[in-house]
């Protein structure tokens, strides 16, 4: 089954495009780990500061296994700074149509 992660961030306007730099950084790590199969990183036309990460996975347990070892990297640690808390996601699949 195909999952995705998604991480919904909110970095000041003074934070924005640091926040916005890293999120690219970040979701281009993804496809290099295994069973990740793409990502997107999403601004918000109309806040800056609003990124959403993408990341889509061959199976729940290759999102889970690279996700939870993840959080060590230097570049979530100066997310969570940034953000004023460690920033959190969720893996989901695609609801019916």
């Amino acid at each position: 089954m195909a999952v995705s992660s998604v991480f919904d961030l909110r970095f000041s306007p003074e934070s924005a495009q640091e926040g916005v730099d890293l999120a690219r950084a970040i979701g281009a790590d993804m496809p290099a780990t295994t069973g990740c199969t793409g990502y997107d990183v999403i601004r918000d036309l109309a806040d800056p500061g609003h990124v959403v990460i993408v990341t889509r996975w061959n199976t729940r347990g290759d999102g889970e296994a690279v996700l939870g070892s993840y959080f060590r990297d230097p570049k979530i640690t100066r997310v969570t700074e940034l953000l004023g808390h460690v920033p959190t996601g969720f893996l989901g699949e695609l609801a019916d149509k």
